[in-house]
């Protein structure tokens, strides 16, 4: 394992355990879903070995078409503005492995970009959202942490 790999995983699980342990329920699933999908790559990784960028591997798009479908459901139903950039931050790492499927040759950098990149802005905005989680709390006290099934009837004329 390389040393940037490395300081990715520690980055990743500081992150994971500050939402876990400070974070509503929302960055609870975001944190486990996160958590989830860099253990998993960790255990391909340990089993199978380093997989590189210059080629698809259906067991990246998977794993990224899980965890896209994971935080786009708790993105449309938490009552936070940050989950729907993580799950749009997933979605373009599940594009990049498509793309990667499709191109030749290359496109070792750009799939490297598309498919890496996403973790930090995830981990930068769920930091940031249990941050203000942290903050309405200490501002507002207990507040509901997912939007409600039916908005409020509006009376119009």
């Amino acid at each position: 394992m390389s040393q940037a790999y490395l300081i990715v995983l520690t980055i990743s699980l500081l992150v994971v355990a500050v939402a876990m342990t400070r974070g509503g329920h929302p960055e609870k699933w975001c944190a486990a879903i996160i958590a989830g999908e860099v253990t998993i790559d960790l255990l391909i990784l340990l089993t199978m070995g380093p997989r590189s960028f210059g080629e698809s591997h259906i067991s990246r798009i998977l794993l990224d078409g899980i965890a896209a479908a994971l935080l786009v459901a708790v993105a449309m139903r938490a009552n936070r503005i940050y989950p729907l950039a993580i799950a749009a931050a997933q979605l373009v790492a599940l594009i990049g492995n498509v793309v990667a499927m499709l191109a030749v040759d290359g496109m070792a950098q750009a799939f490297w970009a598309m498919t890496q990149m996403p973790l930090f802005l995830q981990l930068a905005l769920l930091a940031g959202g249990t941050l203000a989680h942290r903050l309405r709390l200490a501002k507002i006290g207990e507040y509901n942490c997912w939007s409600p099934r039916e908005g409020p009837q509006r009376q119009f004329g």
